[in-house]
């Protein structure tokens, strides 16, 4: 029977004592162990400690793919704090942003990262200890600080706060999700459970750890004490290596990824055969190309996002085309209008998730906790059906919370149409996402000019490009008459 954790310690503890030299984390052609991932991670919780990071604390990482954050992640949940990962891709003024709100004690940047950081705050964020994360020295995985002891007394709790991801925009300002250590143990023995993963299973670690997708994945396998081969960067030809030489049995990607993968399988004549799971936001003449070469693989549908402590619905592929998969038990989903009541089946309504992977809520700036209404439904802002199957058929957001996937960021029309109106040239925003065969989808945007003000659509372009992200600056900019024209016809 496979055991249930509460606890990510009672998950990483279980793994030492049950798989203690097997491998958790394969990186740079260095395997570290499921013994050495728990040993490192107490002694992490002591140099947290010492550092000053105590019960209920934020811990902040800007870094890339690096086993070090795993480590991070335990030793905060050892000590009953919170890790709060960062996306790399975050423009200054965005990272400045989301570390001031997550008031952390301590924060963990990449070497690679410092400049940006830096650029940030210029001065060093008031009260919080700076580590700068060096490249990875074999065989140390302990990174921020010194321990002054080997361990401290753990004060992990199942239902404490143990992830904070930012997601969510609506409003032109990024909001932490918070998750518990029992929803993170939850989603990933739901996950295994369902693709019935063992110690044997590899997962290729090329999603980025700041995603939920990424973190969760990760905890998949490692709950079932299999290994993570994990990439510190996408690059095709080095993922069809890895899958090659590790013989990987998980895969999961965004678009365009697959695509790169099989083109460079193509290109080395790799089979990647050892591959039996795969699942993605990929375009259905990838998903053809993958099965072709490799027979013996499943391709998975999903439905997840981070409040909810990454999938909660999974299914294959060939069984139902379309669909998004069944609710993974014991986790619910169901359809209801807009006064939170169930509608019949088969009929259009907002997604609603309720379970032991819904997350704790929204981190309230102001209490400094996390706050969400009290109904165990949660509102996803996803619109869909349910057949009479239980199969979900996703049929896009609601009207109030719009977003354009691309490439597997999530851009909020809300956000970019708030630095557009911020340029002094502009009267009206309008933001959009339309489809995009190598991105999935991809941003619009339409914009008026104040009378009598000039602005070309490299200027405006680039005003967003220096205030978020690059990845939200839009593809398309028209500069259009006013009164815009608020309608979208999908291209």
């Amino acid at each position: 029977m496979t055991p249930t954790f509460s606890t990510l310690i009672d998950l990483f503890a279980h793994n030492a004592e049950a798989h203690p030299t097997g491998a958790a984390v394969i990186v740079d052609g260095n395997v570290h162990s499921h013994e050495a991932l728990y040993v490192a991670m107490q002694r992490q919780a002591a140099a947290l400690s010492a550092l000053g990071v105590q019960q209920g604390d934020r811990v902040l990482v800007v870094a890339g793919n690096r086993t070090e954050v795993l480590v991070l992640l335990g030793a905060a949940a050892w000590l009953g704090a919170m890790l709060v990962p960062l996306n790399l891709r975050l423009s200054e003024a965005e990272l400045a942003q989301q570390a001031r709100d997550a008031t952390p004690t301590v924060a963990v940047v990449d070497a690679a990262c410092e400049p940006l950081w830096r650029s940030a705050w210029p001065g060093g964020m008031p009260g919080v200890s700076l580590v700068v994360l060096e490249p990875a020295a074999w065989p140390s995985i302990t990174c921020a600080g010194t321990a002054p002891a080997a361990s401290v007394p753990r004060c992990d709790d199942a239902g404490s706060g143990a992830l904070m991801l930012y997601t969510a925009a609506v409003e032109g300002h990024a909001r932490g999700a918070v998750l518990a250590q029992s929803q993170l143990t939850a989603s990933a023995q739901q996950i295994a459970q369902t693709w019935g993963l063992t110690e044997e299973d590899r997962w290729l670690g090329v999603l980025p750890l700041f995603h939920a997708a990424g973190i969760g994945l990760s905890l998949v396998l490692l709950s079932v004490g299999g290994a993570c081969v994990m990439l510190p960067r996408f690059d095709p030809a080095a993922a069809v290596a890895a899958v090659e030489q590790h013989h990987v049995t998980v895969c999961a990607t965004f678009a365009p990824m697959l695509t790169g993968m099989l083109d460079a399988a193509h290109a080395s004549g790799a089979s990647l055969a050892s591959l039996r799971i795969a699942m993605g936001m990929e375009p259905p003449a990838a998903v053809e190309r993958l099965c072709a070469l490799s027979p013996l693989v499943a391709f998975w549908s999903a439905y997840g996002q981070a409040e909810v402590s990454s999938m909660v619905c999974l299914g294959r592929q060939s069984d139902r085309p379309g669909a998004a998969g069944q609710a993974v038990a014991p986790s619910q989903v169901r359809i209801q209008d807009a006064a939170g009541k169930p509608v019949p089946v088969g009929a259009e309504g907002e997604i609603a998730v309720s379970g032991p992977t819904v997350f704790l809520g929204y981190w309230d700036l102001k209490e400094q906790r996390p706050f969400k209404p009290s109904d165990p439904w949660h509102r996803t802002g996803d619109l869909g059906r349910l057949d009479a199957d239980g199969w979900l058929w996703y049929a896009g957001r609601a009207p109030h919370k719009q977003l354009i996937k691309t490439g597997g960021e999530n851009v909020y029309p809300a956000e970019v149409e708030q630095v557009l109106m911020e340029h002094p040239a502009v009267a009206e925003a309008f933001v959009f996402g339309q489809p995009d065969e190598k991105w999935g989808e991809a941003i619009h945007a339409r914009c008026a000019l104040k009378p009598g003000a000039k602005a070309t659509t490299e200027d405006l372009i680039g005003f967003v490009e220096r205030r978020l992200a690059r990845y939200k600056r839009p593809k398309i900019l028209e500069i259009m008459d006013p009164p815009l024209e608020r309608t979208v016809r999908r291209a």
